[in-house]
């Protein structure tokens, strides 16, 4: 595969992480934050490609030197299982900030909802937004492909995608005010069912 479309490849796969952070962001999280985030969802992009790759390696050497069969986990099954297992976490993230924004204003109630830049829930969210990696990276197992240099790219593109997702969104958080962390989770919301949809 050329650069150029590596570069592509890398690009079509962090549309949808730039749209979540884009949301995350209205959460006005300081640029250390930003930048450490932005680093763990590049990461957990390349690792479960490398993870896909592999698999889809492994499975290729075996129908090509023992003959095919049928197998249950094809690219197609792992992409929609993915799929639905980050809208499920986008969805939860979505209302949890939601939950959080609302309880804010009431004295009574003194729950505050879990930072998503932090710890498990940026684990748990980088993770939900790769797995289509984990997908493509199952199917380019059975091509020839330079896997150093599309990790390489891979990782600076997603990195990018997300920095500047969450940019943005920190910018439109300043914009909107008080209400970003309630229209942030709906558009965790939204991506999330659009996704299972």
């Amino acid at each position: 595969m050329s650069i150029v479309r590596l570069i592509l490849l890398s690009t079509a796969l962090g549309t949808d992480l730039f749209s979540v952070t884009l949301g995350l962001g209205m959460n006005r999280f300081r640029l250390r934050q930003i930048l450490k985030a932005s680093a763990c969802f590049a990461l957990a992009h390349v690792f479960l490609l490398l993870t896909g790759y592999n698999l889809g390696h492994y499975l290729g050497y075996f129908v090509e030197h023992i003959g095919t069969h049928h197998n249950p986990f094809t690219s197609d099954s792992m992409q929609n299982w993915a799929g639905m297992l980050g809208a499920f976490v986008l969805v939860l993230l979505g209302i949890n900030m939601i939950w959080g924004n609302i309880n804010e204003d009431d004295e009574k109630v003194c729950v505050r909802a879990v930072n998503p830049l932090r710890g498990l829930s940026l684990m748990l969210m980088a993770v939900s937004v790769s797995l289509d990696a984990l997908a493509v990276g199952f199917g380019l197992g059975m091509l020839d492909v330079d896997l150093i240099l599309l990790c390489v790219i891979l990782g600076i593109v997603i990195f990018l995608i997300a920095l500047t997702g969450l940019m943005l969104g920190c910018k439109l958080g300043v914009m909107i005010g008080q209400r970003a962390e309630l229209v942030g989770g709906l558009v965790l919301i939204v991506v999330g069912l659009n996704v299972l949809l």
